[in-house]
């Protein structure tokens, strides 16, 4: 009997272990990937424009408005600068966009303000149905 006691000793002292396999060493399985929730739209400029001129039509006029609104402009803040910015629907407008752009951006310097306090910018928003010119004051 006096045998049998460290026996029973050693086979109880591994009742609470587990037999070494592949499993083992074998690592955890990976977690799945959670989707990635959907993001916020993207807001292009937080600002209100001063004009937005549409491009539904080939040649809007927007002289006219666009004189009213930089005299007022003017008037108000003697500094003022403006951001011209092309909003465009994707990225293959981005001559079409950059020439309207450009109008605009002549169009304010008749009405008088130096080519230093008008700066021209280019974006994309796909949510448009057509191209747009923005102008902002800053």
């Amino acid at each position: 009997m006096t045998r049998l006691v460290p026996v029973v000793l050693a086979l109880l002292s591994f009742t609470g272990c587990t037999l070494i396999d592949q499993t083992t060493f074998a690592p955890a399985p990976e977690a799945k990937a959670q989707p990635a929730p959907p993001q916020a739209p993207v807001t292009l400029d937080a600002r209100t424009p001063l004009v937005t001129i549409d491009y539904t039509v080939p040649s809007p006029d927007y002289a006219e408005l666009l004189h009213d609104a930089v005299s007022a402009a003017r008037a108000r803040y003697a500094d003022v600068q403006f951001d011209v910015v092309a909003v465009l629907k994707d990225t293959s407008e981005i001559a079409a966009g950059q020439a309207h752009a450009t109008g605009v951006m002549r169009s304010i310097m008749r009405d008088q303000v130096p080519a230093d306090r008008i700066h021209l910018g280019v974006r994309t928003d796909p949510a448009l149905a057509a191209s747009q010119v923005r102008v902002y004051i800053r």
